[in-house]
């Protein structure tokens, strides 16, 4: 696998790695998009195993690929300039918009100029949340992999509902100590490490991340991908929620494909098939037939 590791830095100043993948040579891709800018999930990195095969399958297909790290890669990092704490465990999720943002930008300045946006897990989150929140012409489609559903109420309503509202109170309690920015680990909705406030963030009464909320302010094609087995409460029915959700995009669709767990990683080949499809397939769309 040859890749080029690069860097980027958003507009607040956090140095962001990654790899580009450049088009396999002699390949002729398929569709309108010619880059694809790929998103990890929670605590995660960009050499994840789920990112690199995509990006691996599409790069032999004639795109050109970014796999990029977010501020939210691993569950803690530290800034050596400052000391300052990131990491999944510090992340306000909103401030992803910056690093798809320098993702996308090092994209064009290498020439790119219709941008794919894809994600897996909370990669998919932070793919959907930008497309509806920035509206940002130069991303052509989004592709939501194995989204997570945000939503206190839906958590609320579950059969989860006694241990989220347990940790949610925890949380507001060490926030109303000054507390905040301590850490707390909890096993809902994953086993994880956060801080008060980046808990209340993603998890907590605002709803600043209901993807089936924001679903109407998405205005481009989104394809959305979720494995069979995906069963747990954080994942139950969003990709199909989701899509159908997203009434004001040109196209909106998901698959739900067979016996695939979470991030579709046992049906990796399935998952780059069904993405190679949904982009060539936007020629035609392109074309208006």
């Amino acid at each position: 696998m040859l890749v080029d590791l690069m860097s980027t830095t958003t507009s607040d100043g956090i140095v962001l790695d990654g790899a580009f993948f450049a088009p396999e040579p002699g390949t002729s891709r398929k569709g309108p998009v010619d880059a694809v800018l790929l998103i990890h999930g929670s605590g995660s990195r960009f050499y994840a195993s789920f990112t690199l095969e995509m990006a691996e399958d599409l790069r032999a297909q004639g795109y050109a690929c970014l796999a990029l790290n977010t501020r939210g890669h691993d569950t803690v990092w530290v800034d050596r300039e400052d000391g300052t704490h990131h990491g999944n465990a510090f992340e306000i999720l909103d401030l992803s918009r910056l690093d798809l943002r320098a993702g996308i930008d090092y994209l064009c300045e290498l020439g790119y100029g219709s941008i794919g946006i894809l994600g897996h897990s909370m990669g998919a989150v932070k793919v959907a949340y930008y497309s509806a929140i920035e509206q940002d012409d130069r991303v052509t489609t989004v592709i939501p992999v194995s989204p997570v559903r945000l939503s206190y109420s839906y958590y609320m309503e579950s059969e989860d509902a006694e241990e989220f509202q347990t940790i949610i109170q925890q949380a507001g309690q060490m926030e109303a100590e000054d507390k905040a920015l301590e850490l707390m680990t909890v096993n809902f909705p994953i086993p994880e490490t956060f801080t008060a406030a980046a808990y209340l963030d993603k998890h907590g009464p605002a709803e600043r991340y209901n993807l089936v909320s924001l679903a109407p302010r998405v205005k481009m094609p989104m394809f959305v991908l979720a494995g069979s087995l995906e069963t747990h409460t954080r994942l139950r029915d969003i990709a199909q929620d989701l899509a159908q959700a997203a009434v004001n995009s040109p196209r909106a669709e998901y698959l739900i494909v067979d016996g695939g767990r979470h991030a579709l990683g046992n049906r990796s080949n399935e998952a780059s098939g069904a993405v190679l499809t949904w982009l060539a397939s936007l020629a035609t769309q392109k074309a208006g037939i």
